[in-house]
């Protein structure tokens, strides 16, 4: 019996020993070892053969040739992060990691290559991670990336139509975003080579990509989002109309203007404009950014204020304002609806102070929203006591009102320069005590990334 007669054992064992007898062992040096091999049992004995001659075939078996060596990686300008900030990378997730991603790109250095394995397989789990991450990949990086299969991260220039088309949809939206941010104009010749090919949910990904992360240069793209307007998918006609409506000189925005002093301006489904006149002009205020409006207006902000209340209809002028972020419009209107929206969009610092205050959570929030980031060392120190103010007698989690919960969740914004106030007193219960030391914790460790990057700048 030799290796080759496996198969012999096989058959025995699917009929059964007890009808068939047991293949008989070859003249050769395994079939007269597999002949010593005897058990109580005809069963007992083909099982020890068959796992001998297993052995036998195994141990025969010449190697596998190897693999071609891969192309090494390319030399990569930039510099590793020197190690001081890097030390941090292995405990860091979440907020914390995209914060140290962040540095790393705005001080010119890459992710240092030990470090890539981990974070390039936390991008796999974690998708908000990959476009931070891909500013700092380096060259090998992308080269780890294309051989772990990440082709996504591994592609971020322009690529291929083949490439592209291997990608899935998802790695088409993570490519799309990664060129967005590290090569916009790249990312726009993208769209507009490969838009009309792609799938409803892809084109929904695409457009999506765009309006999370508009800029003034996507007006070249104006002829692609308004074909889009007559997309089969109502989710990419939305889509592409939101676009339009947020550029300013956008042709869409300029008939939505024609149709502000028009009543008699007929429906038009395509530009969103339905219904009766009062419901058309509801649209107009809502949705059309506010430069286009102001310039239809010969009266400006007064009269377009005044054009909105005639018709009982200021609440869509204000809810378009606040979509659009327009300050000037803003300003104008708080005379005629102070909410803490339009405060906070009018004036950020001053609604912010008298958020402080008066200790009126939805005032800072409001505020904070339109506030550059980290916030300045003296607002932080202010938010920080008020959150400490808040939290010293709280007992559990929902003890703290969730204004405050959200405020305390924006924490990640505080200056890590920050001035600490005194620790709570010692009598504070365990869950304020908790929350306290958790947030200091977190700060401390900002603290020292950001120092750690501005000792090698």
């Amino acid at each position: 019996m030799t290796a080759s007669d496996l198969p012999a054992l096989l058959s025995a064992a699917l009929i059964g020993t007890e009808r068939a007898p047991l293949p008989t062992p070859g003249p050769d040096a395994t079939g007269q070892a597999a002949a010593g091999v005897i058990r109580d049992d005809p069963a007992g004995t083909l099982l020890a053969r068959a796992a001998l001659l297993t052995l036998a075939a195994t141990a025969g078996r010449q190697p596998d040739p190897p693999a071609p060596a891969p192309t090494p990686a390319p030399a990569d300008p930039r510099p590793e992060a020197p190690a001081r900030a890097a030390r941090h990378l292995p405990h860091l997730s979440g907020t914390l990691l995209h914060e140290w991603l962040t540095l790393c790109h705005a001080h010119g250095y890459r992710v240092p290559a030990l470090h890539l394995p981990r974070l390039l397989s936390l991008a796999t789990q974690d998708r908000s991670l990959r476009v931070p991450l891909a500013r700092v990949l380096g060259e090998r990086g992308r080269w780890l990336a294309h051989h772990a299969g990440n082709a996504a991260l591994a592609h971020a220039d322009t690529p291929d139509e083949a490439t592209w088309n291997a990608l899935s949809e998802a790695d088409r939206d993570t490519l799309h975003r990664v060129l967005r941010s590290l090569n916009p104009d790249a990312a726009r010749r993208l769209l507009h080579t490969q838009f009309g090919t792609e799938r409803a949910a892809s084109r929904k990904r695409l457009l999506g990509a765009v309006l999370e992360t508009l800029h003034g240069d996507d007006h070249t793209l104006e002829p692609l989002l308004d074909d889009a307007l007559d997309d089969r998918s109502p989710d990419v006609q939305t889509l592409a109309r939101q676009i339009l409506q947020r550029l300013p000189h956008s042709a869409l925005n300029a008939r939505l203007a024609g149709a502000l002093h028009d009543p008699g301006t007929p429906p038009s489904p395509r530009d969103g404009l339905s219904g009766g006149p009062q419901a058309r002009l509801s649209h107009v205020l809502r949705h059309a950014h506010p430069d286009a409006l102001l310039r239809a207006t010969p009266g400006g902000s007064p009269a377009l204020i005044t054009l909105a209340r005639d018709h009982h209809l200021l609440d869509d002028l204000i809810a378009g304002t606040l979509t659009h972020r327009h300050q000037p419009l803003a300003q104008a209107l708080l005379a005629h609806a102070p909410t803490p929206a339009l405060r906070a969009l009018a004036d950020p610092a001053r609604t912010l102070q008298s958020g402080l205050h008066d200790r009126d959570p939805d005032l800072i929030l409001a505020a904070l929203a339109h506030h550059p980031t980290p916030w300045t060392p003296g607002d932080s120190h202010a938010i920080l006591s008020l959150l400490q103010d808040t939290l010293r007698h709280v007992e559990h989690a929902y003890g703290w009102p969730h204004r405050w919960r959200t405020l305390h969740d924006q924490c990640h914004h505080l200056h890590p320069d920050t001035t600490l106030p005194p620790p709570l007193p010692p009598d504070a219960p365990h869950h304020a005590q908790s929350v306290w030391h958790d947030l200091m914790g977190t700060l401390d460790t900002r603290r020292q990334i950001w120092h750690d990057f501005k000792e090698h700048p």
